[in-house]
């Protein structure tokens, strides 16, 4: 069970950082979160139920240091869906990485001795997992340290990232009870801290009792904790893919958009914190006609109008209503007609207003005005006369 868990898990978790890092690179972040925890999971399990050598000695000491950076991920991941920050977006950002460097140098005698030699570690151990306690993978850092450091530094950033999700929740008080998006973010937030906190505790917990007394496999299967918090943090990215999928898109909270007396489109939950900033992407598009330029994309405008790319997305999908791509093939079939209407096709060919239009090829322009409308360029045209 604990594999094939962790193993969806991890390919989950790769899913959901490849198709959302260019919405949201925080993304990465959550993914990275899932991902160590998973193959602390598959560590777990070939050391303590399938007892295999060889993927013990794959797994134990040689990624250790990644088990490190669960809780300075998930302290940035918080910080970052509440500020719309992007990543390490400062140097004292990268100070979080400094116990991961220390433990990477604590074990690099051990990550390039022999694979015998690993071979041998991962035996004593499967023998009596208790000899933990004195074997172990670096050169400076007892094993006690480190497996008691591990979770305790997790529960300190769950800690901190649960502070910052209160100060949050004071500051934006009205915005989480008057907007839905929000407001699931900030669930999300708080389930996803508590469920490290309670697995990084639960880690704790064993640890301790491995250190005071004997511990077998049946005292570990019989800790509440180690069961309960191990099972829900492996279902937490199907979770959020398959029911909270808005929360990739971030905290909606666009405090640098300029203001529009008058929204005129039509919005779903006039309320939205980024139904202004809607008005502001349609009114760009519909002034500057950036979508005539056939290489027009998402990056254009959040350059253009220094809005996070993110927010961009959630515009145009929820309240919008309308796939960035699905919008731009629009208003180019809406140009590409009003230069049919116009007669513009007595001068230039319909292809050249295809060009005109945005389309970078023939095939493209006919295929989409076809979509859009029903028929092609040229029928179009005919029905006109």
């Amino acid at each position: 069970m604990i594999l094939y868990v962790s193993l969806f898990s991890i390919i989950t978790s790769f899913i959901l950082a490849i198709y959302n890092w260019r919405i949201n690179k925080s993304a990465l972040l959550l993914a990275g979160i899932f991902i160590i925890f998973s193959t602390y999971g598959l560590t777990h399990y070939f050391t303590v139920y399938h007892k295999d050598a060889f993927w013990t000695a794959i797994f134990y000491g040689n990624l250790s240091p990644l088990w490190y950076l669960p809780g300075p991920l998930l302290y940035v991941y918080t910080r970052n869906t509440i500020t719309d920050k992007s990543l390490f977006s400062s140097t004292t950002d990268f100070l979080h990485l400094i116990p991961f460097l220390i433990q990477a140098i604590n074990i690099v005698p051990y990550l390039f001795s022999s694979f015998d030699y690993k071979l041998e570690t991962a035996r004593i151990l499967l023998t009596d997992i208790n000899n933990v306690r004195i074997v172990g993978s670096g050169f400076f850092i007892p094993p006690g340290i480190s497996f008691i450091t591990r979770p305790f530094l997790i529960i300190l950033y769950a800690l901190a990232s649960l502070f910052l999700i209160n100060k949050y929740r004071i500051k934006e008080r009205e915005s989480l009870e008057k907007n839905k998006q929000n407001k699931l973010v900030y669930n999300w937030l708080i389930t996803l801290c508590l469920v490290t906190l309670i697995v990084a505790t639960g880690f704790l917990v064993l640890t301790i009792k491995l250190y005071d007394t004997p511990v077998n496999r049946l005292l570990m299967e019989s800790e509440p904790t180690y069961i309960i918090s191990g099972l829900a943090f492996a279902l937490l990215p199907i979770a959020l893919i398959v029911f909270f999928p808005q929360v990739l898109y971030g905290m909606p909270l666009a405090t640098n958009v300029k203001k529009v007396p008058k929204i005129t489109i039509p919005v779903a939950d006039p309320t939205d914190p980024l139904a202004e900033t809607a008005q502001v992407i349609v009114d760009y598009i519909k002034n500057e006609k950036p979508y005539l330029y056939p290489d027009f994309d998402i990056e254009d405008i959040a350059e253009k109008l220094d809005i996070p790319k993110h927010h961009i997305i959630y515009c145009f999908t929820m309240i919008l209503q309308k796939k960035f791509t699905a919008y731009r093939s629009m208003v180019r079939v809406e140009h590409a007609k009003e230069l049919l209407n116009s007669g513009t096709a007595d001068a230039l060919s319909i292809d050249g207003i295809g060009a005109q239009s945005g389309f970078s090829s023939r095939s493209g322009f006919y295929a989409t005005f076809k979509a859009e409308t029903g028929m092609t360029p040229s029928q179009y045209l005919e029905n006109l006369a």
